[in-house]
Formats: structure tokens, sequence, C-alpha cells
């Protein structure tokens, strides 16, 4: 919780400016609820008004009080009054008040992005039994299990709301095999290697889709599937491969990769990748320079996931 020394203002029922109060206040506000998933609320700590379920300091009070899903606010009409007004976006920056970009007057609620609560060493010894059981084959329906499990059940909704998952390794321990001996050792056979290596880009596919339809909700609302490719998803990455030839062209590759993976989740709900491939070079470049020294590498791990995760737009879907 931020200090007591922080104080927020948020948008009331009536789309009036309320505060300015401490995060403790807001935080009853939650348990009450006065303030929603979808209330808009600002600090100084904040760059602009933003939807409570969205800020990682109140986010997980909403899981924890399991608030139903409410319809998108209204943004509070620009009226004259000192301080901030939720939405209204200042012809001229002021440092310490918020703007609001891209939207004016009375446009509707931005989409919301996921949030990743991974932890440092939750994310990283998973990430390393993942491997582990690659290299040994038997392990790893368990372990690659294990793995996809976190990820899911450690990922936040724009409304506060966790996924949950239900995958078990039973469901297509075939492929996870098939993928630990093709992907790990088809690529030493002389003469098919690569066609080994290309059947476990395949069977790849096969476990986007597992997971997808594994994902869930608690309230049961959230109905997703993988749509993608086997042959399109195969081209992604030869192409991502092959873009390593201009030494830096692979990180747009890589981003238009992710927003095709993205748009490929359908139904209850949509996502898409909205990183650009500059930001995945320069963190990939300062990654990657500490990642030499050993010891870094669980932060930089986290801190790469996390940003991933922070760049998926999520909007409701057709399905």
């Amino acid at each position: 919780m931020s200090d007591e020394s922080e104080v927020f203002y948020y948008a009331d029922s009536a789309n009036n400016r309320q505060g300015p109060i401490p995060a403790s206040e807001i935080a009853r506000l939650i348990g009450q609820g006065i303030v929603r998933a979808d209330t808009l609320i600002w600090s100084a700590s904040l760059v602009d008004w933003r939807q409570a379920g969205q800020v990682a300091q109140f986010g997980h009070l909403f899981a924890r009080y399991a608030a139903p899903p409410v319809p998108p606010p209204i943004y509070p009409p620009n009226v004259p009054q000192s301080g901030p007004e939720p939405g209204h976006r200042p012809s001229l920056h002021v440092s310490g008040s918020p703007q609001f970009v891209g939207i004016s007057g009375q446009s509707p609620a931005p989409t919301g992005y996921l949030t990743a609560d991974f932890t440092v060493w939750g994310l990283f010894w998973r990430s390393f039994l993942a491997g582990f059981g690659s290299l040994f084959v038997v392990p790893a329906p368990w372990v690659k299990t294990a793995y996809y499990r976190y990820l899911g059940v450690s990922t936040i909704l724009p409304d506060g709301r966790r996924f949950t998952f239900s995958g078990q390794p039973g469901d297509i321990w075939l492929v996870f095999v098939g993928i630990a001996i093709l992907g790990t050792y088809g690529r030493f056979i002389p003469g098919i290697g690569f066609l080994l290596s290309l059947g476990s880009i395949a069977l790849t596919v096969l476990v986007f889709r597992w997971f997808c339809a594994h994902l869930g909700t608690e309230d049961g609302t959230t109905k997703l599937t993988f749509e993608g490719g086997i042959w399109a998803y195969i081209g992604w990455i030869l192409l991502l491969i092959i873009s390593f030839i201009s030494i830096i062209g692979w990180a747009w590759v890589g981003k238009a990769m992710f927003r095709w993976l993205c748009r490929n989740v359908k139904g209850t709900l949509a996502f898409d990748f909205t990183g650009t491939g500059g930001a995945i070079l320069w963190r990939s470049l300062v990654a990657g320079m500490a990642c030499m020294f050993i010891i870094p590498i669980p932060w930089m791990m986290r801190w790469f996931a996390a940003w991933f995760v922070s760049q998926i737009q999520v909007s409701p879907g057709r399905g």
C-alpha cells in the first residue's frame, strides 16, 4: 500500500471529483463497493487518471471482494474546479497534473491492460524446471503444466479479476513429450534435424490451444480459444530467425508475431499486443547485458515478462 502521505482523488457515481484522501481510505471505499474496479482515480504518482482496478496497489482488493462486473464509467464533465478533473485533457501539460491522451470530453472509458503479479523467484524456478523437464523429457508434462498454470493465475484482468487455469498434465502429455524430444534433441540429428525442429514448433500451437481453452475466471464468464494456424506460426518463427540477419529487425518481427498471437485468441475477451519494436529491442539489450553477470537473471526475467504482459490490451470479445 502507498505511503499515507500520498493522496488520491476519485470520480464518484455522479462523475464528481472527490478527494484528496489517503490510500487507506481508497481501500476502505473499495471494501464498501463505493470505489469500483472501473472508478477513475488519480494521484501525483500516476501519469494519468486510471481505473482503480488497473492500479497495482489496489487491483488485488477487487479480486478479494469479488465485486460483480459493472458498466464502463462516463467521464466527469470538464467543470472549472481547482485540481485535476477526470477525463479532462488540458491544452498544456502541467507537471503533476494528469492528461488523458487521445480522449477528451465525454469519451468512453479506455480499454484496459493486463497486469502481471509474477514474483522474482516464483517465475524463475518454474522457468528453470520447465527447461529442466524438456532436457530430461519425462518430467516435461508436469513441469510445463505448472509453468503455464503460474502464468495464468498470476495474470490480472483490468477489472481486478485473476485468471484461473484448469489444465492438467495428462491433457496433452504426449504433446509435451514430443516437444521435449523434437525441440531439445531433434535438431542434432543429421539430415532431418531441421524438419524435426519444425515439428516441435507445430506442436507448440497445440499447447497454445490447450492453454487458452483452460483459461477462465472464477465467475465462469470467460471462455477463450486460440485460432492461429500451425503453418502461420511456423512462418512467423522462420521469419523471426531470418530477421536476425538485420541485427535489430527481429524486434519488430517479434512485435508483429506477438500481435498475431494475441489477436488469434478469441472468445468473450479480445486481446492485442501494443508494445513497440523499439521497446522490445532496448529491453532485450538491457536484459541481455545484465544477465551476463548471472546474478540479475531472475530479476531480469521478471522485469521482461511483466512488461510483455502489461502491453496486452483487453477488450470485450464476440464469443
